[in-house]
């Protein structure tokens, strides 16, 4: 296996990491976080389940637009 080849699995297990890591926080603050008083809940449900989500697979772009700001803020999303 080449060194390109390694690279870029680790990168893809680093990915689906942060995802994960991230999905779950977001269900956890939606669990036991304050409650959601919008008419529109099930929208807001799937706002922070999806920025949770896409937010970790896509973590060098959206680590760059908010991580720097608040790095520890953007390792538990939402809270």
């Amino acid at each position: 296996m080449t060194a390109r080849e390694t690279s870029l699995r680790w990168f893809v297990i680093a990915s689906f990491g942060f995802a994960a890591w991230r999905v779950l926080t977001a269900g956890t603050y939606l669990a036991f976080g304050p409650p959601i008083v919008s008419n529109y809940w099930l929208t807001e449900v799937f706002f922070r389940l999806s920025k949770g989500f896409l937010g970790g697979l896509f973590w060098p772009i959206s680590f760059a637009l908010d991580g720097w700001r608040d790095p520890v803020g953007w390792f538990f999303y939402p809270w």
